[in-house]
């Protein structure tokens, strides 16, 4: 009887024993199912989403799918299927499907049949009408240094969140901003290849789903219907006072501008007038007669003309390039100055040299380049953002910025058959009753050289070129997602380092392990 009792306590406990396990394992899976959550244990937070991309995952309205057509031996393949995971549990709107050409043949030339791809190594995003197709080589930045001595390419930053953002905002807003390049001043060629040419500047903003064409105001007097932004990239002869104009209007209405000024230097050694002067002069920003020169920066085998600058003003366009200690890198470059109220009209400098930079004026003798006293003193100012609201009109804030200003708006305002105007007679400091565009936005820089083909690729230039784009267009949460520095763990060992790691995995640890041996060996035999 006792030891009936006692196999049906056994039996019981073990029994209570399983159930209560089940019971924990059922619980901690409900719990990790209904709590989910991800760790990155990267030091630089590769995987960890910002608050802009949960932002745009989360508002989707609908369903996205991404289609990673990517082999798992692929260098980039762990990174990029953790990353978007990542943008699916912040969304059920969000899914992922990875597709292994190699083992899964039928359902890739299914998909490619579907999606119109030519080659497989890309990721595509499908909204079911419409459809982003990225690269994988447009994922990471790539040193090619190592090259020359037999090294592979070495990954120096990952884009992935950064362009995987940009492509989920396309397909969200469904809209193509437009931009008009402006031709018939000798400006640089958006289907040029050769080095001074944009057609990787033209690349680079098509992934950002920007429509680019060109525009030439003395042919088209009316800027085309739809425009967001005009662009003049590099002009070497000036602007008609007609065109000018045009473009003034285009901006007091609303319009977005972004101008890339080279200085132009003439046959006498002097810089020619760009004839944009007056329109930029309105929103407190004036072109140098010089040269930017910046000893403190050089770059190594170029003239003293061509420099880096790692010294950003605090604005959306260049907040990430200061997170990733960026530089951006300018070849040739005439000075901005801040004039008037500036600080009223909404300016902040985007570019400046170090202290040590100077604008050079004496531009016969650029063999002997010094500084003199004639010569604009560092931190010399390369690159300038205007952004004017209307509430600053509203509440008198530019009231004396300058009537220029003021004239450019209402007339501006007008051509468009927006409502506001101030009379001619009314006294300094009337306030403008503006109904029409909610800013004006432009940016102005003294260079052009840094978006040529030649330059683009150089360190943070052709992020600088698209945080201006997207600022300019109001897409600020395309600009605030840096490249990340991928881990680069290694350890270095000096040869005496090394020959002691030997000593200690072929030597003494060996032996210890004889000797432990010898000591088992022999306590048994007593």
């Amino acid at each position: 009887m006792a030891a009936r009792q006692r196999r049906w306590v056994e039996s019981f406990t073990f029994g209570a024993g399983a159930l209560l396990v089940f019971a924990l394992v059922v619980m901690v899976n409900y719990l990790s199912w209904k709590y989910y959550k991800r760790f990155d244990w990267t030091s630089e937070e590769l995987y960890t989403l910002s608050e802009k991309s949960k932002n745009v995952v989360s508002a989707l309205s609908e369903p996205i799918e991404a289609v990673i057509f990517m082999s798992p031996g692929e260098p980039l393949f762990d990174s990029v299927r953790e990353l978007l995971t990542r943008y699916a549990a912040e969304s059920e709107n969000f899914s992922l499907r990875v597709v292994d050409p190699e083992k899964n043949l039928a359902e890739a030339q299914a998909l490619v049949s579907k999606f119109g791809i030519s080659h497989l190594d890309v990721i595509v995003l499908d909204r079911g009408d419409d459809r982003r197709v990225i690269e994988s080589s447009d994922l990471a930045d790539y040193d090619y240094s190592g090259l020359q001595v037999g090294l592979g390419p070495e990954m120096t930053g990952f884009k992935g969140e950064q362009v995987f953002t940009a492509a989920i905002v396309d397909l969200a807003e469904s809209r193509k901003p437009k931009i008009l390049f402006t031709v018939g001043h000798g400006e640089l060629g958006l289907d040029d290849p050769s080095a001074r040419g944009l057609t990787d500047l033209q690349a680079l903003l098509g992934r950002d789903n920007f429509e680019l064409e060109e525009w030439s105001p003395l042919s088209e007097p009316r800027i085309p219907q739809g425009t967001s932004v005009v662009v003049i990239a590099g002009p070497t002869a000036g602007f008609a006072p007609p065109e000018a104009e045009t473009i003034a209007d285009f901006v007091a209405s609303g319009g977005r501008l972004l101008a890339l000024l080279d200085p132009m230097i003439g046959a006498s050694g002097d810089v020619a007038p760009s004839g944009l002067e007056s329109l930029l002069s309105n929103y407190g920003v004036e072109l140098g007669a010089d040269i930017v020169i910046d000893p403190q920066n050089p770059i190594p085998f170029f003239g003293a003309e061509t420099f880096f600058i790692t010294d950003f003003g605090e604005h959306a366009v260049t907040e990430p390039l200061r997170q990733a200690e960026v530089p951006v890198i300018v070849p040739l470059a005439q000075s901005l100055r801040l004039a008037g109220k500036a600080d009223q009209l909404g300016a902040t400098v985007l570019l400046a040299t170090s202290p040590e930079g100077w604008g050079e004026s004496d531009l016969e003798n650029l063999g002997a380049i010094a500084k003199g006293d004639d010569d604009v003193a560092g931190p010399v100012i390369v690159a300038v953002a205007i952004e004017l609201n209307d509430r600053d009109f509203a509440e008198g804030q530019v009231d004396g910025a300058g009537d220029g200003l003021v004239e450019s708006w209402v007339e501006g305002s007008v051509d468009e058959a927006v409502d506001g105007a101030v009379a001619e007679d009314e006294p300094e400091g009337t306030t403008v009753a503006h109904t029409g565009p909610s800013s004006i936005r432009l940016i102005v820089v003294g260079d052009a050289d840094f978006v040529t083909n030649g330059q683009l690729r150089n360190v943070g230039n052709a992020e600088f070129a698209a945080n201006t784009l997207n600022w300019l267009v109001e897409r600020e949460n395309l600009i605030a997602i840096p490249p990340k520095r991928p881990e680069q763990v290694r350890l270095n060992l000096s040869e005496a380092e090394l020959r002691s790691v030997g000593i200690l995995v072929f030597l003494v640890l060996p032996g210890l392990a004889l000797v432990a041996g010898a000591a088992v060996y022999s306590r048994r035999r007593r």
